[in-house]
C-alpha cells in the first residue's frame, strides 16, 4: 500500500492524542474543529482503518492502528523539527520556534524573567511554553514535543534517553505576614515552625517529601492546617491569615509590603532544579541560548551546573 500523509495530518492527529478530545486539539493548534475532523478522517481514508476511537463525553483514544501510526508520525516530525532546528541554526538567531516544558511552580518562578531577557535579545524567535507535570517532563523531551525542559527534582531512574543538568539548588525559606512575631526576625532555625500553623504543598509530591524530610531532621512533624498544590495559592492563603508556608524565596513578589520571607536553616530545605534536553549531537542555537539565559538567570547563590549521570 502506498500511501503518502501530509505532516499537517499527523501533527493534528498526534495533538488528538495528546489533548484526548479533537476539540481540545484543535484549540491548541489554533484551527477550527472541523479542519482537525477532516485531517482525521482524511488519514483513516489514506490506512483504511479506523484511527481513533471516539469516547463518551467527546474524549478520544488511539485504536491499535492509530497506536501504530502514531509510533511512526512522532520519529517522522521529530526528524523534520530536528530539520528546522538546524536551519535556524544556520539562519543564526534571528528566525525559529523554541518550545520550551516546565512545571508550573517553575512557570511562574523561573521562566518569566528568563523569557523576558531572551525575548528581548533576539526578538525574532517565538517561544511556545508547555505546562506538564513532574513526571511527563522526560517523555516530553523524549517524543520531541519540546526542544528543553525544567523541572524540580528528577529522579535517577526517570533519566533515561535525555541529558539532565543541574541549573541550581533552590533555598525554601518561610513566608508569614509583615505582623507576624517572625517577620522582625531575618533567619530562624526550622524547628521555629514546630509550633505553627502551617499551608503546605502535599507531602507526597517532590516539594512536599523536601519539606517534610526538613522537618523531621529539625525533629518534629509539621502542623499542617491547610494543603494546596499550587504555590501562589499559599502565599495568598498566608496573607489571608490561614498561617505560614515554606518555599522558594522566589515565590514572594518584589515590592510585596504584606508578606516576609525568613531564611530558614537547621537545617535549611533545598530542592534541585534540573534542565532537560533530548540526548542528541544537533541542537538548535536558539536552544543553546536559553540556556545560557537559564543558567545566568539562576537563584542566587546558586552552585555550579554540574551535569548529572544519565
Amino acid at each position: 500500500m502506498n500511501v503518502r500523509f501530509e505532516l499537517r495530518d499527523l501533527a493534528y492527529f498526534l495533538a488528538c492524542l495528546d489533548e484526548g478530545s479533537l476539540t481540545a486539539a484543535a484549540r491548541r493548534s489554533h484551527v477550527a474543529q472541523p479542519t482537525m475532523s477532516h485531517a482525521i478522517a482524511r488519514l483513516e481514508a489514506q490506512v483504511g482503518e479506523r484511527l481513533l476511537e471516539r469516547l463518551p463525553r467527546a474524549g478520544v483514544r488511539a485504536t491499535d492502528a492509530g497506536r501504530l501510526l502514531a509510533l511512526r508520525a512522532r520519529g517522522v516530525l521529530a526528524s523534520v523539527n530536528d530539520f528546522t532546528s538546524d536551519l535556524s541554526a544556520l539562519r543564526g538567531l534571528h528566525r525559529g520556534h523554541l518550545r520550551i516544558g516546565a512545571i508550573q511552580s517553575l512557570n511562574v518562578t523561573l521562566l518569566p524573567g528568563a523569557l523576558a531577557r531572551f525575548s528581548a535579545a533576539h526578538p525574532g524567535i517565538e517561544l511556545d511554553v508547555r505546562t506538564y507535570p513532574a513526571d511527563a517532563v522526560v517523555a516530553a523531551v523524549r517524543d520531541a514535543q519540546v526542544d528543553l525542559a525544567v523541572v524540580a527534582g528528577l529522579p535517577a531512574a526517570g533519566r533515561q534517553g535525555v541529558d539532565v543538568t543541574l541549573l541550581y539548588r533552590e533555598v525554601f525559606v518561610a513566608i508569614v505576614r509583615a505582623d507576624d512575631p517572625l517577620a522582625r526576625r531575618r533567619t530562624v532555625a526550622l524547628r521555629a515552625l514546630r509550633d505553627r500553623h502551617l499551608a503546605l504543598v502535599p507531602a507526597g509530591s517532590y516539594t512536599g517529601t523536601v519539606i517534610h524530610a526538613a522537618c523531621a531532621r529539625a525533629g518534629f512533624a509539621p502542623r499542617v492546617r491547610l494543603t494546596l498544590d499550587s504555590g501562589e495559592a499559599l502565599r495568598e492563603a498566608v496573607r489571608a491569615g490561614l498561617g505560614a508556608t515554606i518555599l522558594p524565596e522566589r515565590y514572594l513578589l518584589a515590592g510585596d509590603t504584606e508578606l516576609k520571607a525568613v531564611r530558614l536553616q537547621e537545617p535549611v530545605p533545598r530542592r534541585d532544579v534540573v534542565l532537560v534536553r533530548p540526548r542528541s549531537a544537533t541542537r538548535s542555537r536558539a536552544s543553546d541560548a536559553f540556556v545560557e539565559v537559564l543558567r545566568a538567570h539562576r537563584a542566587p547563590g546558586a552552585r555550579s551546573h554540574a551535569r548529572f549521570s544519565r
